[in-house]
C-alpha cells in the first residue's frame, strides 16, 4: 500500500479559522462535563505494528491531571498499553501559542492548524496480549517505549451533523447519543503519518495513514448503549467514515452518520450495513460496510487485522455485572480495487457479546 495519494489540493480547514485547532487554556476546568481531548489512530502500511488510539483527555474536576489511553497492537495478538492518568503540562509552546496538549511523558503538538501535527512519548507501558485484555485490566511486565510521529492531513475535517439534517437535529436537541459524543466543538480528520516506535530493544519505523480527533466539549455518557466507528483513507485519496449508535429501546431516531470523500469533496452517505460488536476474539473478524451516496453504492470489504479490548469506563450505564466491552483496533479495508488499513472502534454490553479468548 503506497503512502502517497493523488488527490488534488483541497481546503483542509473545512472553513474553520486556524485558532479553532489550537487548545483552549482559558476554559474553566471546573465545568463538570467539559473535556478537551486530542487523539490519534495510526496504522502502518506494512501491517507490522499498529497504534489504535493514543488519547489524552481532561479529567473533569481535576485541572492538573489528564486521562491517558495508549494502545499498540500487533497482528499476532501482542498488545502494549498504558491506561490511567498523568500530570498535565502547559498548553503553551515556546512562542506562547496554545499549540500543545499533553501530560508528563507524552504530548501532541499542533505545528500548522488542520495540516500538520506531531506527537511524542517517552515512558513505560504494560506488555500484555489481546486475549488477556478480553478478561480484565492490563497486567504484565513494564517496558520502555519511545514514540515519535508527524501527521499530514489529507481530507477536510468531518463534523457530525454536517451531512444529515436528522443527526444535526438530534445533536441540537441534546439526544443522549450526542451527549456521549460531546456537545460542543469536535471534529475528526484523516491523515498520512510517518514515525518511529521503540519498545524495549525493538525499533519499528512506520509510515501509513490514520485519524486525528480534537474535542472541546461537554460530554455525558449516561445511557450509552454502544457504538460502531470506522474510517480510513485509500492511496488514491478516496476515503470514508462513519459513526453509529444503536436504536433506542422501543425505536425512534438515533445518531448515525457517514461520509464518502472522492479525493476532493465530501459527500453524505447512508449506512446500509455495519457489523455491531456481538462477537469478541483476538483473531480476524469480518467488519464489512455498505454505504450509499446520492450517486453510488459503496461495498467496503473489511476484516480486523490487530485489535485491543478494554472495559469502557466512560458510561455510567455500564455496571460491574454487565460492563461495556470496547474494541479499539485496526482493520484492513478494500474498495474499488484499493486496500488500506484504518481504524475501528466498537462497543457493546458483555451480556450481548460472545467472548472467545
Amino acid at each position: 500500500m503506497s503512502l502517497e495519494t493523488t488527490a488534488p489540493p483541497i481546503d483542509l480547514t473545512g472553513g474553520f479559522p486556524p485558532s479553532a485547532d489550537l487548545m483552549e487554556p482559558d476554559h474553566p476546568r471546573d465545568d463538570p462535563g467539559y473535556r478537551e481531548s486530542v487523539s490519534m489512530w495510526l496504522f502502518d502500511d506494512s501491517g507490522a505494528i499498529q497504534f489504535p488510539r493514543f488519547l489524552i483527555e481532561d479529567v473533569p474536576g481535576e485541572p492538573d491531571r489528564r486521562l491517558v489511553f495508549y494502545n499498540i497492537a500487533f497482528p499476532g495478538g501482542r498488545a502494549v498499553v498504558e491506561w490511567g492518568s498523568a500530570k498535565a503540562i502547559s498548553m503553551l509552546d515556546a512562542q506562547g501559542r496554545p499549540s500543545v496538549y499533553g501530560v508528563e511523558g507524552m504530548a501532541f503538538h499542533c505545528v500548522e492548524p488542520f495540516r500538520t501535527w506531531t506527537a511524542s512519548l517517552r515512558g513505560e507501558m504494560t506488555e500484555t496480549t489481546c486475549s488477556a485484555l478480553l478478561q480484565g485490566p492490563p497486567a504484565g511486565p513494564r517496558v520502555a517505549v519511545a514514540f515519535d510521529v508527524e501527521t499530514t492531513s489529507v481530507a477536510p475535517p468531518w463534523v457530525m451533523g454536517r451531512f444529515s439534517d436528522v443527526t444535526a437535529g438530534l445533536i441540537a436537541a441534546g439526544a443522549q447519543d450526542s451527549l456521549f459524543m460531546g456537545q460542543g466543538f469536535r471534529y475528526e480528520q484523516l491523515v498520512l503519518a510517518r514515525g518511529v516506535c521503540r519498545i524495549g530493544e525493538e525499533t519499528y519505523r512506520f509510515s501509513g495513514r490514520g485519524l486525528r480527533v480534537h474535542r472541546r466539549s461537554s460530554r455525558n455518557g449516561a445511557g450509552f448503549r454502544g457504538h460502531v466507528w470506522q474510517t480510513t483513507v485509500f492511496p488514491s485519496g478516496k476515503a470514508f467514515g462513519l459513526l453509529a449508535f444503536p436504536p433506542a429501546p422501543g425505536g425512534g431516531p438515533h445518531v448515525s452518520e457517514a461520509f464518502y470523500f472522492d479525493g476532493q469533496t465530501m459527500q453524505a452517505a447512508q449506512i446500509e450495513h455495519i457489523c455491531w460488536l456481538t462477537q469478541a476474539r483476538p483473531g480476524p473478524q469480518d467488519v464489512s460496510i455498505r454505504l450509499r451516496t446520492a450517486t453510488r453504492a459503496l461495498a467496503i470489504d473489511a476484516q480486523t487485522h490487530a485489535t485491543n479490548f478494554s472495559t469502557a469506563r466512560m458510561a455510567p450505564s455500564s455496571t460491574a455485572t454487565d460492563p461495556l466491552l470496547q474494541q479499539q483496533g485496526c482493520a484492513r479495508y478494500r474498495l474499488d480495487g484499493e486496500e488500506a488499513f484504518g481504524m475501528i472502534e466498537r462497543s457493546n454490553f458483555r451480556s450481548k457479546i460472545s467472548v472467545e479468548p
